[in-house]
């Protein structure tokens, strides 16, 4: 496996997935993260890493099965060192083929794998937006990031961290995705940004402050974050894990329509 950087696989349509926008606009070269290909000229098989989902995803459907053993000595020898380095004990992933899911649990037979139900939404029409008193909810233009430059906000890297580790600068950020805050006082105490694009779908990133929910904020925002969605021509999706009541509960409540749901995976390494 090679890591490829700043190279855009956007004609391999082989390891690309609709409904996989975080893992897909990376391979695209449209966000950022991290891209590991088994061929240079003609790649069969890409593990990607988004650092807005914390996990990484096994992309494409190759026939020759030493691609596999390719992959898991790649794995083995050179990408969990990494990871331990960096604090990381477990190996997280989900697989776009179902073929190729077969072969890699095949290939981790000896590993005590666990397991869990993601489920997928999305929404594509207006709905009305629940307004909240306690809070100001502005939009991430440009003329909000330039009060954040100047000051005017007690925590602007909980939304600049938040930006940057998903796209390489917050222009495009600006040019390709959504974004709103939620204001009390001078901070920001919840957030919505889209993490990544791929065929006009845009995935959803939201966080509230510990202090700060059960008010409601999350629905408000996700409100705004679809309408605005809608008025540019874009999707949103919302992926949530079978464990996160509060996040689907969030998501029915806003009128997402339910896509499909997936398994995804993770053994210590």
């Amino acid at each position: 496996m090679e890591k490829i950087s700043h190279v855009a696989l956007s004609e391999c349509r082989n390891l690309l997935s609709s409904d996989g926008p975080s893992y897909s606009s990376i391979v695209i070269g449209e966000s950022k993260g991290d891209v590991w290909i088994d061929n240079l000229s003609n790649p069969t098989l890409a593990l990607v890493y988004s650092p807005a989902v914390g996990g990484f995803s096994i992309m494409g459907d190759p026939d020759d099965t030493s691609v596999f053993e390719n992959l898991k000595e790649f794995l083995t020898n050179d990408l969990f060192s990494m990871l331990k380095r960096k604090g990381i004990n477990d190996f997280e992933f989900s697989v776009e083929s179902e073929r190729t899911m077969s072969s890699l649990l095949n290939l981790f037979s000896d590993r005590v794998m666990s397991q869990e139900v993601e489920y997928f939404y999305r929404k594509s029409s207006v709905g009305k937006v629940t307004e909240t008193d306690q809070y100001y909810v502005l939009k991430i233009d440009t003329d909000f990031i330039t009060q954040l430059q100047s000051g005017c906000y007690d925590n602007p890297e909980l939304l600049t961290e938040k930006l940057l580790g998903s796209w390489e600068t917050i222009e495009k950020f600006l040019s390709r995705s959504v974004g709103y805050v939620a204001i009390h006082e001078k901070s920001i105490v919840a957030l919505i940004i889209g993490t990544a694009r791929f065929q006009n779908v845009i995935p959803i990133d939201i966080e509230t402050n510990e202090n700060h929910r059960k008010n409601g904020l999350a629905l408000t925002l996700t409100q705004y974050f679809v309408n605005e969605c809608i008025e540019r021509g874009l999707i949103a999706q919302w992926n949530c894990v079978e464990s996160n009541i509060g996040s689907r509960k969030t998501v029915e409540k806003a009128g997402f329509d339910f896509m499909k749901k997936k398994t995804y995976y993770w053994f210590d390494i």
